[in-house]
């Protein structure tokens, strides 16, 4: 049992253990609101990349429970046994893509980008530990509602999401996909849409689906002339043009909400004026609305 349960980041319970399922070492960061359990128990965000973004998350959902008609949720950051931002980022390369070839990672822009080749493509791998480690972990020392159950990531996190939405729909309740890295692998995610359509048109789907992306995310981010940048002008443009971050994420959006139907619904915001780095605070805002907020 964790020492401590708070509903503040900064005394958050920290649990280090290691997935039965893919061999993976994590460290869960867990937040609890105060006070006892509604009767159906909390419901529970599961946050990619708790490394990177549990602050934010934690701080923005406890803001916002303060309105009565927003749900105060234990949120749940799935990260890393380290304290380096760089190490997590390179961990989470293997947790979150799907297999790829390495022919795709060395062609075009991916071959120029700065930084060592990290190893690709144990996505089902995660989020498998999610649902036969992580969770049964969680309902062990906290009383959750088990059909309240959100998934938030960002950029391959956001792939992550939208894999999950497709392909492990059952999973969660509300799925949350800011700034998806659509991109990647020539799109493979995408191969899942039509059967995921297929099965929300028969009424077979029951989630909520919220994609964000932000608006500058498909424009060249401008470089400085005095402070020196890990890549050339050239290959920023290529990057951006090939990952069409902006234009992927609407156009799925669109595509799904032609295909909703009772129980399945989506939603699509594009934050005006961020770019990838900027957004992900105003995306875990808009995401914990999306999912806690309750109108009746």
């Amino acid at each position: 049992m964790p020492e401590k349960t708070t509903e503040m980041a900064l005394n958050a319970a920290i649990i280090d253990f290691t997935a039965k399922t893919n061999g993976r070492p994590y460290r869960l960061f867990i937040s609890s609101p105060s006070g006892p359990a509604p009767d159906s128990g909390w419901p529970v965000i599961y946050l990619i990349d708790g490394n990177l973004h549990f602050g934010i998350t934690v701080d923005t959902a406890r803001i916002q429970a303060r309105w009565p008609d927003v749900l105060d949720p234990v949120i749940v950051g799935i990260g890393y046994q380290t304290d380096s931002v760089s190490e997590a980022l390179k961990l989470r390369e293997w947790d979150l893509t799907t297999p790829t070839t390495e022919a795709y990672i060395n062609s075009d822009w991916l071959a120029r980008m700065p930084g060592e080749v990290g190893d690709f493509g144990g996505l089902d791998g995660y989020l498998d530990a999610i649902d036969a480690d992580i969770k049964p972990l969680i309902a062990a020392h906290y009383d959750i509602d088990q059909n309240d159950q959100t998934l938030i990531g960002h950029s391959l996190g956001g792939l992550t999401a939208l894999h999950a939405l497709f392909r492990w729909t059952s999973s969660f309740q509300h799925f949350v996909a800011i700034s998806p890295s659509i991109w990647w692998d020539e799109r493979a995610v995408l191969e899942h849409e039509a059967a995921f359509v297929a099965r929300a048109a028969a009424g077979d789907v029951r989630a909520r689906a919220l994609i964000s992306v932000g608006g500058e995310e498909s424009s060249p981010r401008p470089m400085s002339k005095h402070v020196p940048f890990p890549m050339t002008e050239d290959d920023m443009l290529a990057m951006t043009r090939g990952c069409r971050m902006v234009e992927n994420a609407v156009e799925l959006g669109e595509r799904l909400a032609r295909a909703a139907k009772p129980g399945f619904e989506v939603k699509v915001v594009v934050h005006a004026d961020d770019d990838h780095n900027m957004v992900p605070p105003a995306g875990i805002a808009r995401g914990i609305f999306f999912s806690m907020r309750r109108s009746s």
